[in-house]
């Protein structure tokens, strides 16, 4: 067995074995994802969201943060370039100088050089978003870049069963001064009994808020905002239906998640004609905005259209034409590479967050 087979076969059974048992005994000295034997990371030039050649060897001396995306992907590539944006966010002045982060595409025909400058500009997420130029067909992109990746890629025709996944959801929590902090959450964090409360709990985390609350869903202080006398933290939903944020009317755990996907805190007193849309991504990455108040509405791209009733949110339709009637399987790998160019820690799946990565990077760089 040659040594790049031998190295895709180890790639196999760690997404086959290791996924979800990445924290079992964490400490400061040892690497959260998973360790590889410090091969060297094949070279490959692309081109990037702007046009440009990009080639692999021009990042040795930096910490290199590489995934594997595409943006048609309905649920899990918007999730993971959400927790790039926010290791981008908590690397600060490393990014850039020591560290860099790569996004590379697993669908080449569609993932144009317009196209991803675009999705990249919408979720602000900045980095070199990769595909292949027109010289590269489809064939050889796979023999040089994901084949010795370990990625398996492979397409699903219009035939073929396709799952629709579900809207995002999102939190939005409006403090005092009228200020907003707001946070996406993938729909595939939840399971199908989850409720407004499962949402508040999970986007707080993310958001990195300190909060406290009594019974199941009361919050009582946000950031150090306690409720008093004058007035009380305050749950609202977003009503499709009219575009616009109205109170609950119920308590947190008693609105499932699929009757409202996007929930807001706010206290009693706040001007809530100030909060914002309920998604920090806009049509969900798919679409522009059209219209004001209840007439506002996605106008989404082609192959994507409203999730029921909501009509801020662009979902993936079926049998969707314009960017071809297909949808793309492919294995799920974050790698972490060191100065030298040597294949350092692997995650395979989805068990991870920013937090785990900037550790991991936090080792490289000390």
């Amino acid at each position: 067995m040659n040594t790049n087979s031998s190295f895709r076969a180890m790639l196999l059974a760690l997404v086959l074995t290791l996924t979800g048992c990445l924290h079992d005994t964490p400490s400061e000295e040892n690497f959260w994802g998973v360790e590889l034997p410090e091969e060297t990371a094949a070279d490959f030039t692309l081109v990037d969201q702007h046009g440009d050649n990009f080639s692999f060897g021009d990042t040795l001396g930096k910490v290199v943060v590489m995934t594997f995306v595409y943006t048609h992907c309905p649920d899990v590539c918007p999730a993971v370039t959400y927790q790039l944006t926010k290791l981008q966010e908590a690397l600060g002045g490393d990014y850039g100088e020591r560290v860099e982060i790569l996004s590379i595409t697993v669908d080449p025909e569609r993932d144009t050089v317009e196209h991803l400058a675009q999705w990249a500009m919408m979720r602000n997420a900045s980095w070199p978003h990769l595909t292949s130029s027109d010289a590269m067909p489809e064939m050889a992109m796979n023999s040089s870049v994901w084949g010795p990746y370990g990625i398996y890629v492979e397409k699903m025709l219009e035939d073929q069963e396709m799952e629709i996944a579900p809207a995002d959801h999102s939190l939005v929590i409006m403090l005092p001064d009228n200020s907003t902090a707001a946070v996406e959450v993938p729909a595939s964090a939840f399971d199908s009994a989850a409720t407004m409360w499962n949402l508040t709990q999970k986007g707080l985390e993310e958001l990195q808020l300190d909060y406290n609350y009594t019974g199941a869903d009361s919050i009582t202080n946000v950031s150090g905002h306690e409720a008093n006398a004058n007035w009380s933290w305050t749950l609202h939903a977003w009503n499709a239906s009219s575009g616009g944020w109205e109170p609950a009317g119920a308590n947190a755990t008693e609105i499932p998640l699929t009757e409202s996907a996007h929930a807001a805190w706010v206290p009693g007193n706040a001007n809530t004609s100030q909060l914002p849309l309920p998604s920090a991504f806009t049509c969900d990455g798919h679409g522009w905005l059209m219209g004001e108040g209840s007439g506002m509405h996605c106008m989404c791209d082609e192959g994507y259209g409203w999730s029921g009733q909501d009509r801020l949110s662009c979902v993936l339709t079926e049998g969707a034409g314009g960017y071809g009637d297909y949808g793309i399987s492919h294995s799920t790998i974050l790698y972490i590479i060191d100065q030298q160019g040597r294949l350092k820690v692997a995650w395979p799946g989805l068990d991870w967050t920013y937090r785990d990565i900037h550790h991991d990077v936090a080792l490289l760089l000390d």
